[in-house]
């Protein structure tokens, strides 16, 4: 009797570990199919952020039932240690997103449409990576007065963070970082 008991218990947990796996893998899908849509949008001058999802299976007139939060990206700032170098970072205070009650599964950093960092997420609600965690930033080259379009700065980058949880659900912001300019 104990061992039927035992080798129930068993067989119940298996079960269980393999429906949260693929569940969770499920949930990783590309969405082969169907397409996204936008369900929010924020703008402010050259700076954008995006959420999406996709079209099939999820109510077009329940804006309501959105789980992914905007991404949080303060501050993205260009600086120069030493301006006698054409050597500058680009960093942001923090980089936060949530999706409570789904899973966050990845954020991506792209620079210039280069990924520079990416965040993978294991049954967690929400991301955050402070500016510690990725040193000094991300190196980039500062460039000549001019160089970004502004007369009084060196090079403009672009910068997509992204964001996707476990319902395929997607966020992302869109903006632009202008170096200081490497004047020899």
């Amino acid at each position: 009797m104990l061992r039927k008991g035992v080798l129930i218990g068993t067989v119940v947990v298996l079960a269980l570990a393999l429906g949260l796996t693929l569940g969770t893998a499920l949930g990783q899908d590309g969405g082969a199919g169907g397409g996204e849509r936008i369900i929010a949008s924020e703008t402010e001058g050259d700076n954008q952020r995006v959420i999406s999802g996709p079209s099939a299976g999820v109510s077009a007139s329940s804006p309501d039932a959105v789980n992914i939060g905007f991404i949080d990206s303060p501050t993205a700032m260009c600086y120069q240690p030493n301006p006698a170098q054409d050597v500058c970072y680009i960093n942001w205070y923090y980089l936060s997103v949530s999706a409570s009650p789904n899973y966050m599964i990845t954020m991506t950093v792209t620079l210039n449409p280069r990924a520079v960092s990416h965040y993978q997420g294991f049954f967690q609600t929400s991301m955050y990576a402070p500016f510690n965690m990725h040193g000094q930033g991300f190196k980039v080259a500062c460039g000549a007065l001019g160089a970004g379009g502004n007369p009084v700065l060196g090079n403009a980058y672009a910068y997509t963070i992204r964001a996707r949880d476990s319902a395929n659900l997607q966020s992302a912001n869109y903006g632009t970082a202008y170096c200081p300019a490497y004047v020899p």
